[in-house]
Formats: C-alpha cells, sequence, structure tokens
C-alpha cells in the first residue's frame, strides 16, 4: 500500500471513531439525566469543582477506584 492510501485509511478510521465517541457520550448523558433528573454537564461542574476544592482526595478516589476496577478485570 502507498502512503496516501494509509494516509487516508487513518484519516477515515479517526472521524469514525469522532463520530462514534460523540454518539457514545450523547447516549450516555442522556441515560444519566434519565436516571437522575440532571443534566450530564451539571454533574461535570460538580465533580470538576469537587476535585478543585480536595485535591488530595480527588486522587486518592482515583487510585482506589483503579486499584478495585484492576482487581476485577484481572479475575480469571
Amino acid at each position: 500500500m502507498d502512503e496516501r492510501r494509509l494516509e487516508s485509511m487513518s484519516d477515515t478510521a479517526q472521524r469514525n471513531t469522532r463520530r462514534l465517541a460523540g454518539e457514545a457520550q450523547d447516549m450516555i448523558g442522556e441515560q444519566v439525566e434519565r436516571l437522575t433528573g440532571r443534566p450530564m454537564d451539571s454533574w461535570m461542574r460538580d465533580a470538576r469543582r469537587y476535585v478543585q476544592d480536595h485535591p488530595l482526595q480527588a486522587v486518592a478516589v482515583t487510585i482506589g477506584l483503579g486499584f478495585v476496577l484492576g482487581k476485577l478485570m484481572a479475575r480469571d
């Protein structure tokens, strides 16, 4: 394959990935709002504010969640 064809395929894959990620984000946002009655933007603002107000706790929570998820995913 020549370089132009590979570049074209790469561009197409990137566009499709961005489109699918946007669609997934929209679907998740709709479900969050339907389940909680609050839009996703509201949750994001609250999370950002918490991280700004409590950075060490936010890092600790992130490490803890990463550890637990890692253990769950590594299960045989």
